[in-house]
């Protein structure tokens, strides 16, 4: 199993600090930094947001 995890710039706070939000996102096995480089761009068009990173995330059961 794998994940899209995004960090979202969404603004800054009263002192000027920046303000994040975290978004993940259940993608198929077959996704690799490429296809996940273009899924997040796609979603940064979508949005008023920035994002700030992103990272795929792979999970392995173990038992």
């Amino acid at each position: 199993m794998k994940r899209l995890a995004i960090k979202w710039l969404v603004g800054t706070d009263v002192d000027g600090n920046p303000v994040f939000k975290r978004q993940t996102l259940n993608v198929e096995d077959t996704v690799d930094v490429a296809k996940a480089t273009t899924l997040a761009q796609t979603l940064e068009k979508y949005t008023t947001y920035s994002i700030d990173s992103a990272q795929v995330i792979t999970y392995e059961d173990v038992m």
